[in-house]
């Protein structure tokens, strides 16, 4: 029994000196007081320094400090804020703008982290009064209301139309038709009537019309707005009108000018209005542009411009006219720039017809013994779509 007492003991007091040392590698047992002794001390390496912070550095096991401060004004440029501090600028800040007047917007100025003011106006009265300030989009369009209501009163409705009665024009000078004349919306050919404008057309010459196919026609001449030339070559034409003569959906308009040139325009159409513009540039239909510029020489039309008709024979022949079934509202001719006629649909008395204000003449239907119908009187109102 001594014996194995002294054997325990002996081995106790040969392991402890060991537990003692510090290890020499991962595999040499140490004590948990050893341990606890090293992490102290290491721990104490950190110097103990208030309000700073501590950060990596580039080396392994090497921190820093760095200051922490709550005074953004007087901090250093490498010390770390602190929340409060950031907060409480931050609040600082928003109270360097000053309160103003309700209804004002903050806008900047030239001045670096400056700001400027303007008022938001909510009556319309008094912003009408400013010119520099800004109104909310509410009293914007108040104001704009009010202001329109003033001005423009819809007083009546065109019939069967959205369009708004807003004013009449009143002409104290007598309008542009003599006294006795009622200005007409349009006049209207039957087929056996037309208009001899007595002017020959050349390769300068321009004409707009406003022209509506009524109805459908098989009249072989009812697709013939106005024109005159040859029907053979140098055909000399100036003429609008369709392949087979006839007011139909089915059938093609077109231009000729000059000796042969043609262009196709679009198949006729019923009960439209059709503003046409044609010169030796331009041919066009409610703003289409149909074919490119002509290229003619000099010529002149073999006999005057005729309206609702052609005006043609083969050269050294009688000039034949076939009136045409159609209405018109307008009708100008201009040579080499100058208007020469600015025809206006016209009735005097139970005359119906076309009256020139260029040269204050009244013309009427060719055969002598033929009239025009007349379109209801033209209207002194002024017309404007709704909510335009």
């Amino acid at each position: 029994m001594f014996l194995k007492k002294f054997l325990v003991f002996g081995l106790l007091a040969a392991v402890l000196p060991a537990l003692a040392e510090e290890a020499a590698d991962r595999k040499t047992a140490t004590s948990l007081k050893y341990v606890e002794h090293e992490l102290d001390t290491r721990q104490n390496k950190f110097t103990a320094e208030v309000n700073k912070a501590m950060e990596y550095t580039n080396s392994a096991g090497t921190v820093q400090k760095r200051a922490v401060t709550s005074d953004l004004d007087n901090g250093g440029t490498d010390s770390l804020p602190m929340v409060g501090g950031v907060n409480t600028k931050l609040n600082q800040k928003q109270d360097d703008i000053a309160p103003v007047n309700d209804h004002t917007a903050v806008t900047y100025t030239g001045e670096s982290g400056g700001i400027g003011q303007k008022g938001i106006y909510q009556d319309s009265g008094s912003y009408a009064q400013q010119s520099n300030d800004l109104i909310d989009a509410k009293t914007f369009n108040a104001a704009l209301k009010t202001g329109l209501d003033s001005e423009f009163k819809c007083r009546d409705y065109k019939p069967d139309t959205n369009l708004c009665w807003v004013y009449s024009i009143h002409n104290d000078i007598g309008g542009m038709l003599p006294d006795g004349y009622t200005e007409l919306e349009y006049i209207q050919s039957d087929g056996s009537q037309y208009i001899d404008t007595e002017v020959r057309l050349n390769q300068d010459s321009r004409v707009e019309i406003g022209w509506r196919y009524y109805q459908t026609s098989d009249l072989a001449t009812s697709g013939r707005l106005f024109g005159a030339r040859y029907t053979s070559t140098p055909r000399n034409a100036f003429v609008i009108g369709t392949y087979n003569g006839r007011a139909d959906p089915n059938t093609v308009m077109f231009f000729e000018f000059g000796g042969s040139s043609h262009v196709n325009g679009p198949n006729v159409s019923i009960g439209t209005w059709l503003d046409v513009v044609f010169d030796k540039d331009v041919h066009t239909i409610n703003g289409t542009q149909y074919g490119e510029p002509f290229t003619a020489d000099s010529f002149e039309t073999p006999y005057t411009l005729k309206l609702f008709a052609f005006g043609q024979s083969a050269p050294g022949a009688s000039e034949t006219v076939g009136p045409s079934v159609g209405q018109c509202r307008h009708f100008r001719i201009y040579n080499n720039g100058a208007l020469v006629r600015n025809m206006i649909p016209a009735q005097y008395g139970t005359t119906v017809g076309m009256y020139d204000t260029v040269e204050g003449r009244f013309f009427t239907s060719v055969p002598a013994n033929t009239n025009f119908t007349a379109g209801p009187p033209a209207s002194t109102n002024v017309y404007v779509p709704q909510n335009q």
